[in-house]
Formats: C-alpha cells, structure tokens, sequence
C-alpha cells in the first residue's frame, strides 16, 4: 500500500502542471542560438516575409498569427544587431493579445517551438514576466524569437517559390482568358451553344482556384474547345443549318405587338414615320400608362430615391484607379513593384502598410472580416495618406478598429475622405506649378488605362 501511494506521488511529481517536454527540435533550436545568426533582418521586413508567408510557413495558420502578434508587440530597437527579441508576457496577456483559450495558445507555442520559429525559456516556476528578466549571468524566462533570424534563409527561398507560383497562375489564367476570346468568338459564329456554356464555365472556375495543377487541368480543356472551334473554321464538321429569322419560342411567350421587348419595358410604338412632327402614341405598357409623363408631373421633389447596392458599402460606389491611390499615399508607392498594380497587388500592398503605420494584424483580420479585403486596404491607404499630411493620430490602432466599428453599423464614409485626399492633392500640384515645378506624371499616358478597383 505504501509503495503504491509513493509510486502515485512519483507520477505526480514528473507531471505536474508547466512541466514542458523538450523535443530533439525544440533543442536543436536551442543550441543554434550559440551560433551566430545568417542575417539580422529589420522588425517590420519580418514581419512583412511572415504576413506573406502566412499560408505556407510549416505551421497552422493560427499559430502563424500568433507569432506575428508576437513579433508586432516587441520594440523595434529589440532587432537591431546584437539585441535579442523577447517576449516575457504571461499567458493571460498573450491570451488577451490573440484572443485564444490557453489551450489553444499552448497548442500553438508547441507548434512554433516545434517548428524551431522561437525557444521557449522557462524559469525555476514556468513563470514570465519582467520581474523575471535576467541580468547578465542569469536566465531569461519567456520565448526567445530570436530564432526567426537563422530561419530568414529559408525564408528568402519560400518567398521566391510562391512569387513563382504566383507567376505562373497569372500566366495560365490570363492564356485561358486569351484562348476564350477566340473560342467565344467562332463558337458564337457557327452557333455552338454547348462550347460557350463550357467556356463560361472554365473562366468561372479559372479564378475560383489557385492550383497550378487545377488551371494547367483548365488550360487543356480551353484548349481542345479551341480545337473543336478551329475545326468548324476549317470546314472540317459540318456547319450547322441556318435557324429561322422568326422565333417561335419568343413570339408564344409575348403577344405579337409587344415583341420583341418584354412586358415590363413600358416602351411605345407609332404608327408614323420618324420625319413627321405628329406621331400618333400607343400605350403598350403593362401599366397602361407613359411612365415618363407621370414623373414629369409628379416633379423632383417626389422622386423616391432607392437605395443602391453601392448604398450599404463604405465606399458607396466610389471607384479609383490603382494609379488614384499611389498619388494620394507615396507610401504605398514603395510597396508595389509596378506603377499600374492590380487590385489584389494593391491589397497586398495596403496589408503591408497596416503594419508600418502601426496597425495590428488583429485589426486588419477584422477589417478584412467585417468590411472586405478591398476596403480594408483602402481604410488604410486612406489613414496613411493623413498621416503623410501631418495628421496626428496618437493610438493608431484604436483609430482603424474605430472605422471598422462604423463600417458594421453602415456609418463609414470612405468615398468623402478619398474626394479630399484628392482636392488635396490636386492643391499640393497646383502650388508645385506656381513655384514654377511641374512634377512628372506618375505613369505614361499611352498604353492601357488603371485598373478601376
């Protein structure tokens, strides 16, 4: 009996609650810290290579957001060489920061800790905090993240893979995009109603996936409708025999005076010719009236005004070119590798600028959540570009998670900033002329237009 009550106290000693279980990785890591690192990269390129590698980084996408967090609340002095990035926070401030159970935060830190992306250091009692911070001579208690500097090789070589792959889905969807112009066009001329309708269905699917594998699978079946239509060209299948002028199907639907137009159109017909000054008016219309007389009458202050689909979006129907947005915000400009970036180029651009201008990767999940990825980037551009203007926003992360609390209860005007951004900056052009310096133009003026994002 007593050695099995000594046997129980011997399991609960080696199992107690904060006992970690080191791992072959986990000490790998830990002794790679005594050598010196490859590269001492900056706090905001680190974060930038992990906000683009998010999906791909050899963890979940959950403990890859909480490492981001982790590197967005050290100081930026912490990864200048010959400091060490720390964390010393205790579990219910990280728990705070991401917004995770302490399980799932656990479940995370293994994660990194297995991933050799930070080294746990824990102390006598597994606790952290800055009481806890060693003095030369002592342990450190709390994550290491100084590891991310010996994975920054590795992590060159995945950003160059995914900007590869990037490449090469842009270039199949724009050859499945170059093939459905031919396709559309001889299968509309011989009438192949089925060859369209698979056209129409393969640009659908060709952006609804991001598989190399998937859209070199939609390249060959563009292909051999290509095929299919380049036989009818050459006579090799016979052409189909020429349909009626009359169209049975549409004239038992209508009644023969209101073809070809619908019932809802409210059109008229004369009888007379165009040239005479009198035309005799026949009221066609399902109403049975002239729709265009009674608003007339009825005058402007009784139209009733419906709200559009653009009504219910911050931007309320506003549209720029990506051109538009890199005059207004120079800063976005260094973040894009072309002058006339697409739409998803210029929201990538906007995710990177979040993190300069000190907005969280919290924050701007929840914009992208409660407003849309489009007018996340441009709430952005748009407080960089006042920022860039001497405004002075004193907690920059209250401010954005404040546009998006207005943007869930419809209260969000973007389209007003961006028309003052643009005044603005049409005034800053115009005092620049009147020094007598004209600035050039930010793109060529031939060659195709901006993107209308």
């Amino acid at each position: 009996m007593e050695q099995s009550a000594q046997t129980q106290r011997t399991h609960a000693a080696c199992t107690r609650r904060g006992q970690r279980r080191i791992s072959e990785a986990m000490l790998a890591a830990r002794a790679e810290l005594t050598t010196p690192p490859p590269a001492e990269p900056g706090k905001w390129d680190m974060l930038n290579m992990l906000k683009s590698l998010r999906g791909v980084l050899p963890v979940s996408r959950g403990a890859a957001l909480t490492l981001i967090i982790m590197v967005e609340k050290t100081s930026t002095d912490a990864w200048s060489a010959l400091e060490t990035p720390f964390i010393y926070a205790h579990n219910t401030t990280l728990m705070s920061w991401t917004g995770l159970s302490r399980s799932s935060l656990q479940r995370h830190i293994r994660e990194l800790a297995e991933a050799r992306l930070l080294v746990p250091q824990d102390g006598r009692n597994g606790q952290r905090g800055r009481r806890w911070q060693g003095l030369e001579g002592q342990t450190q208690v709390g994550f290491n993240l100084s590891a991310l500097r010996y994975r920054w090789p590795d992590f060159l070589a995945l950003s160059a893979e995914q900007r590869r792959i990037r490449e090469r889905i842009s270039f199949l969807r724009d050859s499945i995009a170059d093939l459905n112009d031919n396709v559309r066009a001889g299968a509309e001329q011989f009438g192949l109603h089925d060859v369209i309708r698979q056209a129409v269905a393969i640009m659908q699917a060709r952006l609804r996936t991001v598989q190399t594998g998937t859209l070199e699978g939609l390249y060959r079946e563009m292909v051999a409708l290509s095929e299919t239509v380049a036989a009818h060209v050459s006579g090799d299948v016979s052409e189909p025999q020429s349909a009626s002028v009359e169209n049975a199907d549409f004239s038992t639907q209508y009644p023969s005076e209101m073809g070809p137009m619908g019932p809802q159109s409210g059109a008229h017909y004369t009888d007379t010719k165009n040239i005479q000054t009198s035309k005799k008016v026949e009221q066609v219309a399902a109403t049975g009236g002239n729709r265009i007389e009674e608003m007339r009458r009825e005058g402007p202050g009784s139209t009733t005004v419906r709200p559009g689909e653009y009504d219910r979006t911050a931007l309320r129907g506003f549209k720029g070119t990506s051109v538009f947005y890199l005059e207004i915000c120079s800063s976005l400009r260094e973040l894009c590798s072309t002058g006339r970036p697409s739409a998803e180029e210029l929201i990538e651009a906007a995710e990177y600028l979040s993190g300069q201008v000190g907005v969280s990767c919290h924050a701007w999940s929840q914009a992208c959540v409660v407003l849309g990825r489009l007018q996340a980037a441009v709430a952005v551009i748009v407080m960089a570009a006042r920022l860039e203007r001497g405004a002075a926003i004193r907690f920059r992360d209250a401010y954005f998670r404040s546009l998006i609390e207005r943007g869930a209860r419809n209260t969000l005007f973007l389209d007003r900033s961006l028309y003052a951004l643009r005044d603005s900056r049409s005034r800053e052009i115009g005092m620049l002329a009147e020094a007598g310096y004209i600035p050039p133009p930010a793109a060529p003026t031939s060659g195709k237009k901006g993107i209308w994002i």
